[in-house]
């Protein structure tokens, strides 16, 4: 079953850069699932949604996340939540 997982960024908005699927890779990597989308409004996590699920996606899960700009890194700020699947 493929999971993606949409990240929410609640802190540090501003400062997430813009990346591809293939920089996400990493990241995708560390939270076990095939396929990330970077979220910084509720538009974008709606859009990632369905993005996910045209990308194959199977289980969808959701997390709200801070940036750190220094470490170019994501930090969980809660649970994963269950969207679809």
């Amino acid at each position: 079953m493929k999971k993606g997982m949409i990240l929410y960024v609640s802190q540090g908005r501003e400062d997430v850069p813009l990346k591809t699927s293939g920089e996400l890779a990493g990241t995708a990597r560390f939270f076990g699932v095939a396929d990330v989308f970077v979220a910084g409004s509720e538009e974008e996590a709606a859009y990632g949604w369905m993005s996910l699920i045209t990308r194959g996606m199977q289980q969808i899960m959701f997390m709200t996340v801070g940036y750190d700009a220094g470490s170019d890194s994501f930090e969980s700020l809660s649970t994963p939540v269950r969207l679809y699947g």
